[in-house]
């Protein structure tokens, strides 16, 4: 059950912009394998892009180059992933040293000593927050709320985003003293529909297996279920992050597809996304490139589908000039709601092509541009 206003990932992106430009502090609660972590990166991304700044990922970096940031931080923009359960609760404060005056100062991390710079720009991303036990989270207090600890003070620039998983998925998280809650603003993420996952996932190069088999089935863009005994499951992060690279290259007859696919999804899902792309096997493309009439044969629902996975791959070694016009010649006998998948798919991959040979052709600017035309822009 949420605790907090319900938002879609479009509404997240808005919030975020808002958070970065008032410099409040935000939590993000929601399910697991939504896409909490990487919509903020993401965020992050764009705002360096935006400043005009180099975007640097501080825990991705190494202790040279960490260096170079804290010696010129005006050059860049910071993302920095702090996972708080990892800490003590005396972590953040540092180490204390007696200075030549008999005066206690504290020697805080170096994270902590470069975002002190009046010049520095960035998010500070207090993943899995709500892993860490309100010790540890109650050393934050301070950071979140004033953008201080103790006596040191963070730069202007400087937001503070965290993340965590519901209570309802039996993640082992804490539940947030309401102190601690009155110093962030608050949204729980929902999972995105099979559209909008369609969108991100053209845009971050997933499997278009994949892309057309949610299409055929939304239900299985996400299935988890807190008191299922099964440790794979299908999740959104799940087909980007773990089938996608586990599948790409390798033949749908391979011995193994199915099971790598299991290993991320669970065996039911795998055994239906594996009958999904065997039906290509019963479809002669060879005779519909021949005469792409044949298109209209084709009526079972997940036939289609399959005949969209089949085109998309297809063009993959053919988008020159012959094969924009092959596929405009099999465009024009498709469904509307495939044809559209298909020139989703086209226009993401080959956007260069597409532009260049489609308002040459005679089938796109007699038969289709006025229905079309907008989902090349």
């Amino acid at each position: 059950m949420s605790n907090s206003v319900e938002i879609t990932h479009k509404e997240l992106r808005q919030m975020l912009q808002k958070v970065w430009e008032t410099k409040l502090s935000l939590n993000i609660t929601g399910t697991t394998g939504i896409g909490k972590s990487v919509a903020v990166w993401e965020f992050a991304k764009e705002i360096a892009q935006t400043e005009g700044r180099e975007f640097i990922e501080w825990n991705k970096v190494s202790k040279e180059v960490k260096k170079e940031i804290m010696g010129n931080p005006e050059k860049y923009f910071i993302f920095m992933d702090i996972r708080l359960s990892q800490y003590d609760s005396t972590d953040l404060k540092g180490l204390p040293k007696i200075d030549s005056e008999d005066v206690v100062e504290w020697l805080i991390q170096n994270w902590l000593f470069c975002l002190t710079n009046p010049t520095v720009k960035a998010v500070v991303f207090f993943d899995e927050f709500n892993l860490a036990p309100p010790s540890v989270q109650a050393s934050a207090y301070q950071i979140i709320r004033d953008k201080c600890l103790g006596d040191v003070k963070l730069g202007d620039d400087v937001v503070v985003i965290s993340a965590g998983n519901s209570l309802d998925d039996r993640a082992n998280v804490f539940d947030m003293a309401k102190p601690l809650c009155n110093r962030f603003v608050h949204a729980t993420l929902l999972p995105p529909d099979v559209e909008g996952w369609t969108e991100w996932a053209l845009k971050n190069n997933v499997d278009d297996r994949i892309i057309a088999y949610l299409q055929f089935k939304p239900d299985h863009l996400f299935n988890f279920q807190p008191d299922s005994p099964e440790n794979a499951f299908a999740t959104h992060r799940s087909w980007s992050e773990f089938v996608s690279p586990l599948i790409n290259g390798l033949s749908h007859k391979n011995k193994m597809f199915q099971k790598y696919v299991a290993s991320a999804v669970g065996t039911g899902v795998a055994v239906e996304f594996t009958a999904f792309n065997n039906l290509k096997d019963t479809i002669d493309f060879k005779a519909i490139l021949s005469n792409p009439k044949e298109i209209e044969n084709i009526t079972q629902i997940d036939l289609q589908f399959s005949l969209v996975s089949i085109i998309t791959e297809w063009l993959k070694n053919n988008h020159d000039k012959a094969g924009m016009d092959k596929l405009l010649d099999m465009l024009q006998y498709m469904q509307p709601e495939y044809a559209i998948l298909v020139l989703k798919i086209a226009v993401e991959r080959y956007l260069t092509q597409v532009r260049k040979y489609f308002h040459a052709n005679k089938i796109w600017k007699d038969h289709l541009a006025e229905e079309y035309t907008k989902y090349l822009r």
